[in-house]
Order: C-alpha cells, then sequence, then structure tokens
C-alpha cells in the first residue's frame, strides 16, 4: 500500500513538473511574439572620412602609397567606371580596401609640379546599406602649390539636344589637330547622367577641347562610330569657367557599309546601312532572279528590296555595290513560299470609326502592287454614292491614298471588293468593308507661326507631338506658317538651320572643323485646344 502510494505521488510530480515547463515555454513564445527584438533605425548616412595620410591637397608630393580611414567599413561598386584620374597616369593605380581603409597604390612616375586629382564619383558605399559617399576626390600636388583652376558645363545631342551620359571630357596641352586621334589629354572628367562635367585642378593656359564616348576605351579618338564634340577655337583658361556647352555627334563616315540585313517575308530583303544609301544598288548572283523593286527609309539608311517573281530559291546570293564599287557579298536564306502564296494579299487602312477631316484614305499594303482596279472602290457619302482621286504615295510605294472632300458629321462607308489590289506574286486583297463618322471642324485646333529667325540660311521647321513629326516645313528669313486641323494636345516645334539646303540636317566631320548644323527648339509647349485658333510669334535671338 504504501509503494503503491509512492508511486502515486511520483507520477503526479513528474506530471506537475511537465505543465509548469510548457506553460512556461508558451509563455516565452507568447513574450517573443508580442515584442520582437530590434536592430534600431536603419542607417541612412554615408561613410565619412577619419584620417587621410599623406593630407588630401598635399603639396610637394613623393609619396607611392595614400591611405584614407573611414569612420565604418566601406566597399567599392564599379570602380573602373567610376574612377578618374586627372591628368592620366601611365597605369591605373592599385586601389583595395582593407576594413575601414582605403589603400590608393601610385604605380606611375608623377609629373613635376602638376596637380592630380582621383575622383571616385559614387565607387565608395559602406558595406551595411550601401549609402554612398559622393565624389570623394583625393588631390595632391608635385609641386608648390594646388593648381585650382575649373572648366565645367555640359554635354548635349546635336540633332535632339538631350543629355549625354558617360562622355569623356578632355583638355590638351599639344594643339595639332590629330592630337585627340594620336595621345592622351592632359586633363579629363566624364558627364553624369545629366550631361554635365566638371574639369578641375587645372592650371592656366590655353587648351584644345574634345569631348568623345570611348567605345574602346583608349582616351582616342579612332572609330568611325565613336561620337565626338569639339571646339573650332582653343580655349583660355585663366579663371573657372562654367556653363560651357558641348554639341556630340558621329560623323559620317566616307566608308559605306551593311549594318543589318533581313528576309522577314517572302520575297523581301531589307538591308541597313551605316549611312545614308543614296548610290547603293543590289545585285542578285541566281540566275533570273530581279530584285528591281526598292523602297527607302526617310534617313535613307534602309533600303528594302522586292524580288520580282514567285520562283523560290533556299538561299539568295546578293552583292551590294556603292558609286558601282562593291562594299559587300552576302548570303540571305529565304522564307519558302508555299504558304504565302495561297494567302490572301493584306492591305491595312488608316480607317476607324472617327475619321479626320482634311485626311485621305490610306491604303498599306504588305507587298508591292502589280495592278489596281479602282472601279471595285466605292466610297458612300450618307448613303449616295461619290467620285474620288486615287494615287499612289509620293513616299511609300506600297501606299495609296483615296481623296475626297469629307465634310464634317458625316456618315461614310467605304467598301473594297476582292481583287481591287494584285500583288507582285498574283495575290488579291479580300473584301474590305469600313463605315466610320467623320468629326467636326470644331474637334481641330489651328496655330499660326510667326517665325523671326536670326539667321539668313534656310532653315527647317519640325512640327511634332508626342515626339513624333506631325508636318515639316521650310523657310529662310522671317516667314508665317499655318498649321490646320490639329487635334488637340502640347505639341513642340523644333528649327533645323540648314546651311547647303539641302532639306535635311546634317552632322559635322571634325577633320573639316565642320559643326552639325544648330537646332533649336522652341521653348515650352504649345497646347492646342479643340475649336481654338494659336497664334505664337517666335523671335529667335
Amino acid at each position: 500500500m504504501l509503494i503503491a502510494s509512492y508511486r502515486n505521488y511520483k507520477k503526479t510530480g513528474l506530471r506537475q513538473k511537465y505543465i509548469i515547463l510548457l506553460v512556461v515555454s508558451i509563455f516565452i513564445i507568447s513574450c517573443a511574439q508580442r515584442s520582437a527584438l530590434s536592430g534600431g533605425d536603419k542607417d541612412i548616412l554615408p561613410p565619412e572620412v577619419k584620417e587621410e595620410f599623406p593630407a588630401n591637397k598635399t603639396t610637394n608630393f613623393i609619396e607611392n602609397t595614400i591611405t584614407v580611414e573611414f569612420n565604418e567599413f566601406i566597399s567599392l561598386d564599379n570602380l573602373s567606371s567610376q574612377l578618374i584620374v586627372s591628368p592620366l597616369m601611365d597605369e591605373t593605380p592599385d586601389i583595395a580596401v582593407k576594413g575601414k581603409k582605403l589603400v590608393i597604390k601610385i604605380k606611375s612616375e608623377l609629373k613635376p609640379n602638376t596637380t592630380y586629382s582621383l575622383n571616385f564619383g559614387d565607387a565608395i558605399k559602406d558595406i551595411t546599406e550601401g549609402n554612398i559617399y559622393p565624389n570623394y576626390k583625393y588631390v595632391f600636388s608635385t609641386g608648390s602649390f594646388i593648381d585650382s583652376l575649373n572648366y565645367e558645363g555640359k554635354v548635349i545631342g546635336a540633332f535632339d539636344l538631350t543629355p549625354k551620359e558617360n562622355v569623356f571630357v578632355m583638355l590638351y596641352d599639344e594643339f595639332e589637330d590629330s592630337i585627340p586621334k594620336t595621345k592622351k589629354p592632359r586633363y579629363i572628367a566624364k558627364t553624369n547622367k545629366d550631361g554635365d562635367y566638371q574639369i578641375t585642378n587645372i592650371s592656366k593656359g590655353k587648351y584644345k577641347l574634345f569631348a568623345l564616348t570611348d567605345i574602346n576605351s583608349n582616351y582616342l579618338f579612332d572609330l568611325p562610330n565613336e561620337e565626338i564634340g569639339f571646339y573650332n577655337e582653343l580655349i583660355q583658361i585663366d579663371s573657372s569657367k562654367t556653363n560651357n556647352i558641348i554639341y556630340s555627334f558621329t560623323e559620317n563616315t566616307d566608308l559605306q557599309y551593311v549594318t543589318k540585313s533581313s528576309n522577314t517575308a517572302y520575297g523581301k530583303i531589307v538591308l541597313e546601312f551605316n549611312m545614308p544609301a543614296d548610290s547603293i544598288i543590289i545585285k542578285s548572283l541566281n540566275e533570273d532572279i530581279s530584285l528591281d523593286i526598292e523602297e527607302v527609309s526617310d534617313d535613307k539608311k534602309k533600303k528594302t528590296f522586292w524580288l520580282s517573281d514567285p520562283s523560290f530559291t533556299e538561299k539568295l546570293d546578293i552583292v551590294v555595290y556603292n558609286n558601282k564599287a562593291i562594299i559587300d557579298t552576302l548570303e540571305l536564306e529565304l522564307i519558302n513560299p508555299d504558304l504565302f502564296l495561297d494567302s490572301t494579299l493584306t492591305v491595312n487602312t488608316n480607317v476607324g470609326v472617327k475619321f479626320d477631316l482634311n485626311t485621305a484614305i490610306q491604303f498599306t499594303t504588305a507587298q508591292p502592287i502589280a495592278g489596281i482596279d479602282t472601279s471595285k472602290i466605292s466610297l458612300l457619302e450618307d448613303s449616295i454614292k461619290v467620285d474620288f482621286k486615287f494615287t499612289q504615295d509620293s513616299v511609300n510605294i506600297r501606299r495609296y491614298n483615296l481623296i475626297y472632300p469629307f465634310k464634317e458629321k458625316t456618315d461614310y462607308l467605304l467598301f473594297a471588293e476582292p481583287s481591287v489590289f494584285t500583288d507582285i506574286y498574283g495575290l488579291h486583297n479580300d473584301t474590305i468593308l469600313k463605315t466610320f463618322k467623320t468629326k467636326r471642324e470644331s474637334d481641330y485646333g489651328n496655330l499660326v507661326l510667326n517665325v523671326t529667325p536670326n539667321i539668313t540660311d534656310n532653315y527647317i521647321i519640325h512640327f511634332t507631338l508626342n515626339n513624333k513629326i506631325v508636318e515639316t516645313r521650310y523657310g529662310v528669313g522671317k516667314a508665317v506658317f499655318n498649321f490646320d486641323y490639329l487635334t488637340a494636345g502640347s505639341y513642340g516645334i523644333k528649327l533645323i538651320v540648314d546651311r547647303n539646303n539641302n532639306k535635311s540636317w546634317d552632322t559635322g566631320n571634325y577633320n573639316e572643323k565642320l559643326q552639325p548644323e544648330e537646332v533649336i527648339y522652341y521653348q515650352g509647349t504649345i497646347s492646342i485646344q479643340e475649336n481654338w485658333d494659336n497664334k505664337i510669334d517666335w523671335i529667335i535671338e
């Protein structure tokens, strides 16, 4: 009896211990869930420099190792593209991180009486939150003083005036025209995303200025597709100067070549070139295959050629000529015509539910056309058949315009029977049926633009909406331009100084000391509203 009582007591005691342990565990977990440990506020501060040895802006510099200590552990990000050493050294310094220290080892012999700057851009950051120390710069001089003059400004594209990033702006203390192609610069800086540059710690004197998008990273203008900018005259730096604009461009090289070739549809050969292809012709090496139908893009850098017969060959060998000289030979895989020749001719129109006044109905065909039967096209105005004019577009050989003086707020029906269009491969269109209503005169705004330029050259006016050219006009001297039937929106105006009167923008050329043709934008936008007449006096000073 006593033994049994003891056993019961022991079991009860163990059970109570387990219950107590379970309750304590639940309490601890509950507390942990209600009050999670906090790591404190997020670090948003960049590293700080505690000590530099030798001191920043040291003169009579003779060391080959520089140590910069920060208040926290750091790392380097994308150093090769961020670091700018000016003047350039024969060898880029070795740069390493050791905990909180940045260690710079100079491997080149330094020039006497020269101020050097090492700009780290956004390369330095802390290792915890990645906070950047922006534009840390270490400066020293091998002479008795620090050169302190600056030259800064902006690099923008000559044609669109947009900021240019990652462009080297370079100063030379030698002035031969060949210098940017043969020697590295004395001073150098690099543009940021806003196109801004700043060359610092320059000594007084005259310099040749040159800007370069350095594709092969050798600080030389030695590739035809490298974007450049330059001043025709030397610059005199005897004080710090700001707001110096450089216009960048890519030259038209004398070397014409094919940049891309494709066969995206049966019989369609597309060749793209590095420059306008005015003198380009191609010939087929395949017997009985002719490529005598061609289209040219607006910028003249793309030509589309069409096989004029449907005979099939798996490959097409062509020779590309420029001014009767062979510049390329190409072998193109052709698309099999079996499925293609069993299809119908695709014809697209610009007709929607609402149709713009003062506009032609456009038919754009997928392939060039061999024949048209306009008797199979009907246009009905309020159910009454009307006569119209039908012409081929002057720019796009696969576009045809139905011209009619459409009335406002009027119902129309367009009907084109099968076989109105027959393409060069014998394909015919399917039925085209469109019903639409024209807009009201009051749906549009109008603009009278009075231009008073400060130039005597001819000029080109581009009237744009959403960065797309709506209309192009040409002028010389003071002129008035009328823009009618404009849809509501914010428009822009761009003026190109057409020095050679060829009705297109021309780039520059370094060897000829020729700057690109000047581009001027109207400041701000022009708001066109429905049923509203606008007048703008643009005085260009």
